[in-house]
């Protein structure tokens, strides 16, 4: 079955909140991502190096929208992905990003930022599948106008609002 975004397009006013959520019955991520800024879209799993004798991380190419979220297993494996598709995160009209608190975030969206994203939502109960993950994302609109979604996990997943 293919996943969508039900409805795929909706409309609200100046204001209103839209709140989405993962009622999948199975603990497949999705995410509610807006790329405004083609410039800062993002990958799942993006490349990251290691600075040569240090144990800090860098996006590879340096200027991407990749930052890595890093857990080192038992085994002393580090294990990274992109950050900024897995933990709700916005970058600002300055190019600044800045990670919302999981899980759940809520947002305000001026209609001027680059790049907001929901991070991981799951299932209710699936959390322990997917730690720091959350279950829904909220986005108040302040700005008049189209704003198309997609899915960072499923891009072919697509949404938009407009907000009158």
């Amino acid at each position: 079955m293919l996943a969508i975004f039900v409805p795929k397009q909706i409309q609200v006013r100046v204001g209103q909140s839209i709140t989405w959520d993962n009622p999948s019955a199975v603990a497949e991520p999705h995410t509610v991502t807006f790329v405004i800024d083609d410039k800062t879209m993002t990958n799942l799993i993006s490349p990251i190096g290691v600075v040569s004798n240090s144990t800090q991380f860098t996006a590879i190419p340096p200027n991407s929208n990749n930052e890595p979220l890093k857990a080192l297993s038992p085994n002393n494996v580090v294990i990274a992905i992109n950050a900024r598709t897995y933990i709700p995160t916005v970058i600002d009209s300055q190019g600044n990003a800045k990670h919302l608190p999981p899980p759940n975030a809520a947002y305000t969206m001026s209609g001027n930022e680059k790049y907001i994203n929901s991070g991981w939502l799951v299932p209710k109960q699936q959390e322990q599948v997917f730690p720091g993950s959350s279950n829904t994302f909220m986005v108040t609109f302040e700005k008049a106008g189209i704003y198309n979604y997609i899915c960072a996990v499923h891009p072919w997943m697509q949404g938009s609002v407009t907000v009158k």
